[in-house]
């Protein structure tokens, strides 16, 4: 089976703290990755907040949904660890962008997980993808 490979870049765009809550932790005894989902989801939030952005489904006034996710895990994370995520806009393409998440365990001193969403622009009416908006794009490239 081809391993995922999701590489980060140097420079992120955001980066936001978290501490692991007993809620997090599954039957294992560490960080669900069910966890890791909703985890991505706040984040993801938090990121647009940070932009501007209310918390509509919208971003320049056009809807947005995720078209896939891919998680790598590194390492677990365990109750009260101190969690640091970074988020990173990357690889556009003419309907939608990557999200690149990192999720640092500051209290253990590692890498925890790597993430890729795939984000994509679309019209709730037709319910088609539609182009990025030149203005979303140009906040993160040099058109």
């Amino acid at each position: 089976m081809a391993r995922t490979v999701i590489e980060f870049p140097q420079q992120s765009h955001f980066s936001t703290d978290y501490t692991v809550l007993i809620s997090d932790i599954n039957s294992a005894n560490h960080f669900g990755a069910d966890k890791m989902f909703s985890l991505m989801i706040e984040v993801q939030m938090r990121f647009f907040a940070y932009l501007g952005y209310d918390k509509t489904p919208q971003l320049e006034g056009v809807n947005y949904l995720m078209g896939d996710t891919e998680f790598i895990f590194k390492a677990e994370s365990f109750y009260a660890d101190q969690l640091t995520i970074d988020v990173a806009v990357g690889d556009f393409s003419s309907k939608g962008f990557e999200l690149l998440y990192r999720v640092k365990n500051n209290t253990r001193k590692s890498v925890a997980a790597y993430i890729k969403a795939g984000m994509v622009f679309f019209d709730s009416q037709t319910a088609r993808p539609v182009n990025v908006p030149t203005s979303f794009k140009k906040r993160f490239t040099n058109m």
